[in-house]
């Protein structure tokens, strides 16, 4: 699959399959994800490689790679799926590969390559625009620094490039700078004040009230199993869609853990009451960033709301105990609980990396039938 645009460019970008990366090529991304200046658990080794263990070769992603010649250093990375067509852009292109857990898209960049990286991406995407049209991202952060400069770089190579942008949703996060200066529920309203002390009180009857996050690796696999049991019982359960649910689902979390946890990027919380679990979360780490990947709850303790008191506690505790962590992302929607409780907000919205003027004049189009589509749906409900 390894196709690359001729030049004397220092940088090469290349498109490899999965068979095609290599040893030497996966521990330079293990590097690359410990030194990253762009936050995405989701792009990291150990949970993308999980993922695709059990995955039909049908399924298998394409890997845009960005050297050094020379060093060989890795600059960045992405991992994607080839389609013929979305609503989006209806011509071949580029989309985040298909996996239903991985909640932020984009690349990982290497700290003071970003430059460089897209300048080697743009020209790579250009000389092969025969082959793909575009590269579309559905969730992006559009307050990533590589964002802004794609789409100022986009414009301005030359190429004909264009990065269009449209937000969607506000996600909620915290903060934990301003978190230092503020207590989190003086930005609650009385009422909310007034639920989350008296949730707190009736966990508080049935038994000592703990939180806490495992950070020790050999005391991560049973931290694991306990969220397993909490996050797979109740309404997850009967709808299937909890982790254990599904084999393929348990094989991903069980390896993508053990692979994070010897990084020390994943930890699990547990919000406990005595020696029983009451709420648990499995959370990613990024560079400084915190990320909610999955979270449970034992109803048996539903009247109290554990699920809310977590995330309550978890921004408390890392805020005071993991002073290099500077911001949780809670990675959920606009509807989410978190937005009772979570005081700050990013935007998430989407992406459309456009290298030809086929693929920018379709993509233009599409955009102005939906914003009439909305405009007509907003009369007919007035």
């Amino acid at each position: 699959m390894s196709r690359q645009p001729k030049g004397n460019s220092i940088y090469t970008t290349r498109a490899l399959s999965f068979d095609e990366l290599g040893v030497e090529l996966i521990e330079k991304w293990k590097q690359l994800d410990s030194e990253t200046h762009v936050a995405n658990p989701f792009l990291s080794c150990g949970f993308v490689l999980s993922f695709l263990k059990n995955r039909p070769p049908h399924q298998q992603p394409v890997f845009l790679i960005c050297q050094c010649r020379q060093s060989g250093k890795l600059l960045g990375l992405g991992v994607f799926h080839q389609t013929r067509a979305t609503k989006t852009l209806p011509l071949p292109h580029l989309i985040p590969f298909q996996c239903e857990y991985a909640l932020r898209h984009g690349f990982l960049i290497a700290e003071g390559a970003t430059s460089e990286f897209l300048s080697s991406l743009l020209d790579y995407m250009n000389h092969h625009q025969d082959r793909w049209f575009g590269i579309e991202f559905p969730e992006l952060r559009l307050e990533q620094e590589w964002v802004t400069q794609l789409h100022q770089q986009a414009s301005s190579t030359g190429l004909g490039c264009s990065f269009r942008l449209r937000p969607v949703y506000e996600s909620p996060v915290v903060d934990l700078l301003k978190l230092n200066e503020k207590e989190l529920e003086s930005n609650w309203s009385a009422s909310r004040r007034k639920t989350m002390r008296r949730n707190l009180k009736r966990l508080n009857k049935r038994g000592k009230v703990e939180f806490r996050i495992i950070t020790d690796e050999k005391e991560t696999p049973a931290a694991l199993e306990r969220f397993l049991v909490v996050e797979g019982s109740g309404w997850k359960k009967n709808l299937g869609t909890s982790l254990s649910s599904q084999q393929a689902d348990s094989v991903f979390v069980k390896s993508m853990v053990a692979e994070l946890a010897t990084q020390h990027r994943v930890f699990i919380s547990e919000l406990r009451v005595d020696n029983d679990v009451a709420a648990s979360a499995i959370n990613l780490i990024s560079g400084t960033e915190m990320f909610a990947f999955k979270i449970g709850f034992n109803e048996n303790y539903a009247e109290a709301s554990p699920g809310v008191l977590h995330e309550m506690h978890l921004a408390e505790y890392v805020c005071e105990h993991f002073p290099q962590i500077t911001r949780i992302d809670g990675c959920a929607k606009a509807d989410s609980y978190l937005n009772q409780i979570w005081p700050d907000r990013i935007v998430i919205g989407e992406g459309l990396l456009s290298v030809s003027k086929l693929a920018r004049g379709t993509g233009k189009l599409l955009s102005k039938i939906r914003l009439f589509k909305r405009w007509v749906a907003h009369l007919l409900e007035k």
